[in-house]
């Protein structure tokens, strides 16, 4: 893998309180402003869930997992959460490290507008394999599609059986139109017996702010 290829990646969703998220939103785009200035960080987006309130996605991506960890733990970090804890609710927060292990598209980053869905999954232990098999059959299918500019799949670092694949559309119109197509359930249906129902199975994000 190339360095892009290889990079840790943090997924933080966010419950934001009612009435908060213009305010959250302003104070993300100071701290990410800033976080933007570390030397191991390649990149961060903020999404917004169009079909739940107040739900957002922040994504972070790593030179290597020690030198998040050594972000994690600086004085920097916390005064960010500070920052960012009024906004959120704790019992809508949760963080998942990923490491990208397959990549389809070389679009530029993401822009605001964009929409990025994220598909959970869970490969059984007796079934090793066949997520990266069944993501790489329907890449190929998917591959010049008008309105995608590109998807990863991504595998967890707690639990190395669940997988994300989280893609990236042009914009809201254009990804219901494909969600909406009669080749849709066909075309991803290598993935269906794999969907990680105790995540939601997916969620679908807009693109707020990316640095």
């Amino acid at each position: 893998m190339n360095h892009k290829d290889s990079v840790y990646r943090v997924m933080v969703k966010m419950r934001i309180h009612p009435g908060m998220e213009r305010d959250f939103e302003k104070t993300w785009r100071e701290v990410a402003s800033t976080i933007a200035r570390q030397p191991a960080n390649v990149g961060q987006s903020l999404a917004k869930s169009p079909d739940e309130d107040g739900v957002y996605y922040i994504v972070s991506d790593w030179e290597n997992e020690d030198r998040f960890h050594e972000f994690e733990h600086s004085a920097e970090h916390a005064a960010n959460r500070m920052r960012l804890d009024p906004y959120r609710d704790p019992a809508g927060t949760s963080m998942t490290p990923m490491l990208v292990s397959a990549r389809l598209g070389s679009q530029p980053g993401p822009e605001p507008g964009r929409v990025r869905v994220a598909l959970y999954l869970n490969e059984p232990e007796s079934d090793k394999g066949s997520i990266e098999s069944a993501y790489h059959q329907i890449s190929t299918t998917l591959a010049g599609r008008a309105g995608l500019r590109g998807n990863e799949l991504l595998r967890s670092l707690r639990d190395p059986r669940r997988y994300a694949v989280l893609s990236e559309w042009d914009d809201v119109p254009t990804y219901r139109e494909w969600e909406r197509s009669p080749e849709h359930l066909p075309t991803t249906s290598p993935l269906a017996r794999y969907h990680d129902k105790n995540l939601g199975i997916f969620g679908s994000y807009e693109v707020v702010a990316a640095y």
